[in-house]
């Protein structure tokens, strides 16, 4: 789901929103706006008529701030919100076991995406835009045993016996919550721990990106019977984290700026600045649009064809994992202890800088529907991946309609996602005909809301349409 475009099938943006989306509706789409907003050019009009009338006809569009969250983890299932919020909790060994085998039995995904800013203009022939959006997104689903390293740290099972503060050696098996506290480190009676043994079967990535885009849309054939549109939009990428983990190669390599609150390992590694981020590229969108008599549509969008340039360092799985001097039993919350835990300075002792070209996670999207009647819309969606780029999304197949509720916009529509997960996304925008602001709320699964310790989604806007330049009426 698109929360800043549409969240609903068939229906994939509104506007300006097609920027990154599908550049191709900035020319057949006008914001917030009836087809019937445009009109013929009346005949009567001199050259400096005809030029204002023009001029009348353009529309343009603000969008002050825009955004999106969707989340899925098990770490709240079961868990008091309250206690997890505070943070402070003293969590007992066998809360963190069970913490352990959530997180390796169910991934733990998010995705949150900004629109600091996007304007554009829509006239008779086509539209431009611009926008500055920011993306981040994780997906998590570590093996049980980097699970249980993370929350147990050397009283895992991982090990055989640990340390304590007071010099006393026990067996892990034997270990009480009065103990734990004064675990100081492990003993394996096979030897170093490498982190090819805690990675396997692991799946780990994390990704921040910030977007310069610009894009236009137009019409190339523009009759009664057919319309046919063409759209492009480029995008300039910087990049301040990326991390990512193959266990199948025993690689893993990260790259990251001053502030993002992670360690590099290699002593001659740099971390990306302000000014010269640990990443930059460039993205291209493109897609094409048809419709046939003003009632039924189709479209097709290739979005996030390029690449990231990262300036990081590289990891080899089988140099055994750092020592746990640093590593605290009472570090607050689960959270804090999966960003201390999974941090390159947690797992690895060594590693070499490197400069790496990492794919964008490029995606195909299909969609097609039909008006009924000037105020309602149905129609049925088709996205996937086209590449194994780090942190792809599944392929999804959905249906959707879109309906005026009085002075609401409202869509809705189901879901259904690679791997059987099926979400039922709705969203209302406030948009009275009156006014030039519009204010939108989506939710990512309308029955999520039923249990939000397992899955959470919402979206916002708030936008604004410009009028035209000119109003003959006026006499301007």
């Amino acid at each position: 789901m698109d929360l800043l475009g549409s969240p609903i099938p068939g229906i994939t943006a509104i506007g300006h929103h097609a920027i990154g989306v599908n550049p191709s509706l900035l020319a057949t789409e006008r914001p917030f706006a009836g087809k019937d907003h445009m009109v013929d050019m009346p005949d009567s009009l001199d050259r400096r008529g005809r030029r204002d009338f023009r001029r009348s006809q353009r529309l343009r569009f603000f969008s002050g701030f825009e955004g999106g969250l969707v989340a899925e983890t098990p770490l709240l299932d079961g868990t008091s919100l309250v206690q997890w919020a505070e943070g402070d909790k003293n969590w007992t060994l066998n809360e963190r076991r069970d913490v352990a085998q959530q997180l390796s039995t169910s991934p733990t995904r998010a995705n949150a995406e900004l629109r600091w800013v996007g304007w554009s203009r829509h006239g008779r022939r086509g539209g431009w835009a611009w926008t500055i959006e920011d993306r981040y997104t994780a997906s998590v689903n570590p093996s049980q045993a980097l699970a249980e390293f993370v929350m147990l740290g050397p009283a895992s099972s991982l090990f055989d016996q640990v340390i304590l503060t007071d010099g006393s050696i026990i067996g892990v098996d034997t270990l009480t919550d009065a103990q734990f506290d004064m675990v100081e480190s492990g003993i394996r009676n096979e030897g170093s721990l490498l982190a090819v043994e805690l990675l396997d079967g692991s799946t780990f990535g994390v990704q921040h990106v910030r977007s310069y885009g610009a894009g236009f849309g137009v019409k190339l054939i523009d009759t009664k019977a057919l319309v046919l549109a063409a759209g492009a939009s480029a995008r300039y990428l910087r990049g301040t984290g990326y991390y990512e983990v193959n266990a199948d190669e025993q690689w893993a390599f990260a790259a990251f700026n001053q502030g993002f609150g992670a360690e590099l390992v290699a002593p001659d590694a740099t971390l990306g600045r302000a000014l010269r981020p640990a990443g930059f590229g460039l993205a291209l969108d493109l897609s094409a649009r048809i419709e046939v008599a003003n009632q039924w549509f189709a479209s097709l969008a290739v979005t996030d064809i390029g690449s990231m340039d990262w300036q990081g360092e590289r990891y080899s799985l089988n140099n055994p994992v750092s020592t746990f001097e640093d590593w605290n039993p009472q570090d607050g919350g689960v959270f804090d202890l999966l960003n201390n835990g999974l941090a390159p300075s947690s797992l690895f002792l060594e590693a070499k800088p490197e400069r790496r070209v990492v794919d964008m996670p490029t995606r195909v999207t299909v969609n097609g529907g039909m008006m009924v009647g000037r105020f309602h819309m149905v129609g049925i969606e088709l996205s996937a991946p086209l590449n194994d780029a780090l942190l792809r999304q599944p392929a999804e197949v959905g249906i959707g309609g879109q309906t005026r509720l009085g002075p609401l916009l409202g869509m809705g529509g189901m879901r259904w996602r690679e791997g059987g997960a099926v979400r039922w996304p709705i969203a209302l925008i406030w948009n009275r005909k009156d006014r030039p602001a519009q204010f939108g709320l989506a939710t990512d699964d309308l029955f999520g809301w039923l249990a939000p310790e397992r899955r959470w989604g919402w979206g916002w806007s708030l936008t604004r349409t410009i009028g035209s330049a000119q109003d003959l009426r006026r006499g301007k």
